[in-house]
């Protein structure tokens, strides 16, 4: 795969890859490397800047309740952001990184009173010792690169029915089906300290500690994460483990709020043949108490660019197991869900897409789908089961 398309297929599609874990893949090559938010290290001494303007007509339907209107990020989420780097010799380096996220259909923050909701952070990077980062960053779970649509939050099948926003009748939480104190991994960790290790022999070693900032909190870490991966010619693997503490939540009546410990685990790989990019991952998330469900993702995607044209596609199976309804009943609950994508390159920099996804829920499962929330039954604010929402987006996004 040439330099070029490989800057289509992945860095145009909005996939911030990491230059430090596929070191080897094929698919990275200088050009992806130098685009600062793509790579896994500050690409070059001085000041950068960089982002992506992305806007898209959107329908959405969910059981027979429509609504048509312009989206920030339907491919890639729109944003800037500032990257520094000075030399300090003998091949060490300081580094930072500021990034924000907004909604380019009004000029909004992306998080309401948060201007670097994305990234801000500072650290040192070194060949001999890897990369030292202090502040707001990319977690250590499922890596982005493994869903062929990025992640981005909102046509991806993975962020709605993976990451799993469940809609309940006193609002929406991830996981919220497996009980209380379910939770799920930040995309973006606040307060935390990670080490990124050279890579050795093709293996790749993250660490990554979240405090939670408050003496009073009931757990004093927020994040606990590791991300092992190895990566060779065209193949890369990697492992994921997260400890990932809750807001406090009162677990029986009477009792204090407490922090609930979630343990989540992923596995997966991709392969690169040079035409095409295939990958795939399975992922569970367990709260750390008795009567709690557990969660199970099995997903599978590809990338398949041709010319000036890309077509993407992913496929995603979420089981639950120990989950009870409102009587506190064991019961079904699961959702399928798929996500169809073409893009049309105008240049390196510019291109127009197509997205189409939808999910299946079984059971008493209730995930809705970009945000579109799930009609609910007469008289109440209880959502309604066996609901398979639809979404369709046609856009455009120019990266600077």
């Amino acid at each position: 795969m040439n330099s070029y398309r490989v800057f289509r297929t992945l860095g145009a599609a909005g996939v911030p890859l990491s230059f430090s874990v596929l070191a080897h893949a094929s698919y990275i090559t200088p050009i992806v490397a130098e685009l600062p938010e793509y790579a896994g290290a500050v690409p070059r001494p001085g000041l950068t800047l960089y982002g992506v303007v992305d806007l898209a007509l959107n329908y959405q339907n969910a059981g027979g309740k429509s609504v048509i209107s312009l989206q920030s990020g339907g491919r890639s989420t729109s944003r800037f952001g500032l990257m520094g780097k000075e030399d300090l010799g003998g091949g060490l380096a300081a580094e930072f990184s500021l990034e924000n996220g907004f909604n380019a259909d009004s000029g909004a923050l992306g998080a309401n009173g948060v201007i670097f909701n994305r990234q801000a952070w500072v650290g040192l990077a070194s060949p001999a010792f890897g990369q030292l980062r202090l502040g707001n960053q990319d977690n250590v779970g499922y890596p982005v690169y493994l869903d062929p649509f990025g992640q981005v939050g909102t046509n991806s099948i993975y962020t709605s029915l993976g990451y799993a926003v469940v809609q309940t009748p006193t609002g929406s939480g991830f996981n919220a089906d497996l009980g209380p104190g379910a939770t799920q991994v930040a995309a973006r960790v606040a307060n935390a300290v990670s080490w990124n290790s050279p890579r050795v022999a093709g293996f790749n070693l993250k660490l990554l500690h979240a405090f939670s900032n408050s003496a009073s909190a009931p757990s004093r870490t927020n994040n606990d994460g590791a991300m092992l991966t190895w990566a060779r010619g065209p193949a890369a693997l990697f492992g994921t483990y997260n400890r990932v503490w809750s807001a406090p939540v009162v677990l029986a009546p009477g009792q204090t709020a407490t922090s609930v410990r979630n343990d989540l685990y992923s596995v997966g790989g991709l392969y690169d043949s040079g035409s095409w990019v295939l990958m795939g991952g399975f992922t569970q998330n367990a709260p750390h108490r008795a009567e709690a469900g557990i969660a199970r993702n099995y997903t599978i995607g590809g990338i398949f660019p041709f010319g000036r044209h890309v077509l993407r596609a992913s496929l995603l199976y979420r089981d639950t197991s120990g989950v009870r309804d409102r009587s506190g009943e064991l019961a079904k609950d699961a959702g399928f869900g798929g996500m169809f994508g073409y893009d049309y390159l105008l240049s390196k920099r510019t291109s127009l897409y197509g997205r189409a996804g939808f999910i299946r829920n079984f059971g008493i499962s209730t995930v809705p789908f970009n945000g579109n929330s799930l009609p609910t039954m007469e008289g109440s604010t209880v959502p309604r089961t066996g609901v398979s929402p639809i979404t369709v987006s046609l856009g455009m996004a120019h990266a600077f």
